[in-house]
């Protein structure tokens, strides 16, 4: 039996992991064609937190993500991505696949969509405040209306491989890369 980690590895890793976030988000904030990509790359920080460290310091790092990249950086949408979820599916992710794996799935595109149609309902808002300037009306409501349903089907599609994707890069990680890093020897 190992000896318990120190608060100060903890925190140092911590800090490690916050910066990672933070530059990932930061790249993906002047490239904006890596906008999407560095912002769910910024959830591997709170990945490896969840499984080195435990929840409390997992949602302590994607609290200290979310605050300095919405203050910080000059394009905010890699910073709202992470807020909303590419930093806290993560933690979710870990609590979900603890169910029945039907159970499981339909909670997590339960929450996805969630997500989209909170997302979609804020550009309604800003479209309707005249924030973006395109307009709702008669003809082009009925093209928004069949564009937010192909939306919902291709997110919900790429979701699916997302979560795929990062089941097999935790795995990676667990089996090869905690090793080679070392990590596994601390925690």
């Amino acid at each position: 039996m190992g000896k318990k980690p120190s608060a100060t590895k903890k925190i140092a890793l911590s800090a490690i992991l916050s910066s990672l976030g933070i530059i990932f988000l930061a790249i993906g904030s002047v490239i904006e064609v890596l906008d999407l990509s560095l912002a769910a790359l910024a959830g591997f920080a709170v990945v490896i937190a969840v499984i080195e460290l435990g929840g409390g310091y997992s949602a302590m790092i994607y609290f200290a993500i979310s605050l300095l990249s919405a203050l910080v950086l000059p394009n905010k949408f890699p910073a709202v991505f992470f807020i909303f979820f590419g930093g806290s599916y993560p933690i979710f992710k870990y609590h979900f696949e603890r169910l029945h794996p039907v159970v499981a799935w339909a909670v997590k595109f339960s929450m996805f969509n969630l997500f989209l149609a909170l997302m979609i309902v804020s550009v309604n808002f800003l479209v309707g405040r005249g924030i973006l300037p395109l307009s709702d009306e008669g003809y082009q409501s009925e093209v928004f209306g069949n564009l937010k349903i192909f939306i919902f089907i291709v997110a919900n599609f790429m979701f699916l491989l997302y979560d795929v994707a990062m089941t097999r890069i935790i795995n990676l990680y667990i089996i090869k890369i905690r090793k080679i890093i070392g990590l596994k020897n601390y925690f």
